[in-house]
């Protein structure tokens, strides 16, 4: 019932017939039932379980969402039928097609699956097939390294940056049918003659035009990813991209490498690449000539939300000994926010500074702006006087890695009774589109949990071990 989407040059055959599109996994056919591989807006849909299950990925359906999960090792992948956005482990991602169902079967449009879940993929134009590897891995991280896809003239590129499409040229004939023609080149058409990546700078050149490229950050592995509308690669870059599969050495430290082609022919688009070894931002440099595009390259800080539950004339629970939640969640996540604040990796924001009342909504919809990169919420707890312990909940899959590490370090710090990563629907972390976890530290209706959590001692040492959870997580050392 499910299939998926590999992003595959395609051939203008005008009204000849297409062929019939072969699937292999290691050289071995696979036979496909049912609705059967074929070409949507330009784009390869084929079916997804049969590699799925080749690749030891789980599936599941949700119909009353109509949600498609695709979960490998901690990569989540999340689709919804007829919705062009994916989140791919909380972050959106926005797609060519949305996914359908067809006679029956649910088709997804997963054009990063190879990069996503680690196939490698090769199409064979002659023979209209698709020939898949299964990615080595190591300690369970899909591989990063480059895909290749064959191209007509026998050098290959990487199907990110995959070749231009052949079709039918347009031209001036000279003769009966025997002469040469001439191409009349497409004058919306710009030439780009110049790809340079300095320690700081990212340059790209036409011979005229305008360039203003879109742009898409995609992870595992990461990358920022530049598609120049309207160009075409000059001869130059062409005969690069023969000899060496399209990619660019790179002195820039946080790009191992730059991969380029002429991606698509309708319209006609260069797409560049940054394969990325840290988190990286851009920022467009405006320049006086109109064919150049510059931007200069920087690592990106990652973006923390740190949330004090409750506040203002919602003080949230009631302690034994009359003092409100709220307090205590303030003053907790300032501690937080001002051990975080000084690894200048991270970007620290707080939903409230001060004894203010925030609606939930307020506070999902201010990291989602932000495309914020964690939401962590700080709570404390309230039951009958017997009932003791730290608990930490998620809602969404993507977010459970995250829970675990904050329990891991929040429990032996509070040191009270263990009482498990729990799954709820609380709206803070229901609604958010990126990891999001709240933690209960302990129960203020308890007589030893109330009195640790007071104390700035106890404060001070719940703080660390939330910084040290979180960079954990992030892979700060």
């Amino acid at each position: 019932m499910l299939a998926c989407l590999l992003l595959l040059p395609t051939t203008a055959l005008g009204a000849e017939a297409p062929k019939p599109i072969k699937l292999y996994m290691n050289e071995k056919q696979l036979e496909v039932q049912g609705v059967q591989p074929r070409i949507v807006n330009d784009n390869t849909i084929v079916p997804v379980r049969i590699i799925v299950e080749q690749i030891g990925a789980q599936v599941s359906w949700d119909e009353a969402t109509s949600k498609v999960t695709i979960v490998k090792d901690k990569i989540n992948i999340q689709l919804v039928i007829n919705n062009v956005t994916a989140l791919i482990n909380g972050k959106k991602e926005t797609l060519e097609v949305g996914p359908k169902i067809e006679n029956g079967s649910t088709m997804l449009p997963l054009r990063f699956i190879g990069e996503v879940l680690g196939i490698e993929f090769k199409w064979d134009g002659a023979t209209s097939s698709v020939h898949m590897f299964k990615a080595i891995e190591s300690d369970s991280k899909p591989v990063t390294g480059p895909v290749e896809v064959v191209v007509p003239d026998g050098g290959t590129a990487n199907p990110e940056t995959k070749p231009p499409e052949t079709k039918p040229s347009t031209g001036t004939g000279t003769g009966s049918g025997t002469g040469t023609g001439t191409i009349t080149p497409d004058p919306s058409v710009h030439v780009i003659t110049s790809i340079l990546l300095t320690e700081t700078d990212f340059t790209v050149i036409a011979k005229d035009g305008t360039l203003s490229p879109k742009v898409l950050t995609l992870s595992n592995p990461s990358r920022l990813v530049f598609d120049f509308p309207n160009t075409t690669l000059d001869d130059s870059l062409q005969k690069l991209l023969v000899k060496n599969s399209g990619e660019l050495p790179s002195k820039q430290p946080l790009v191992s490498k730059v991969r380029f082609s002429n991606f698509n022919d309708n319209p006609a688009t260069v797409r560049i690449i940054l394969d990325l070894n840290a988190p990286t931002e851009y920022q467009t440099i405006t320049t006086k000539l109109p064919n150049q595009w510059k931007a200069s390259i920087g690592e990106r800080k990652l973006t923390v939300i740190i949330d004090a539950g409750h506040g203002d004339n919602d003080p949230g629970a009631l302690s034994i000994t009359g003092k409100h939640e709220k307090e205590f969640t303030l003053a907790t996540a300032k501690k937080v926010e001002a051990l975080l604040a000084k690894d200048k990796r991270m970007h620290v924001l707080m939903t409230r500074s001060d004894d203010t009342f925030i609606p939930l909504d307020d506070r999902v919809s201010f990291a989602n702006d932000i495309s914020a990169d964690l939401f962590l919420s700080i709570h404390g707890n309230s039951a009958k006087a017997t009932v003791s312990g730290t608990e930490t909940y998620y809602n969404r899959p993507e977010s459970l890695d995250f829970a675990n590490v904050i329990h891991k370090y929040a429990v032996p710090a509070t040191g009270f009774a263990d009482r498990k990563v729990r799954q709820a629907d609380f709206r803070v972390i229901t609604k958010t589109s990126m990891p999001a976890v709240l933690l209960e530290v302990g129960y203020l209706s308890n007589k030893n949990d109330e009195s640790a959590m007071y104390k700035e001692a106890f404060q001070d040492k719940l703080a660390a071990s939330l910084v040290a959870a979180i960079k954990e997580y992030l892979n700060l050392k």
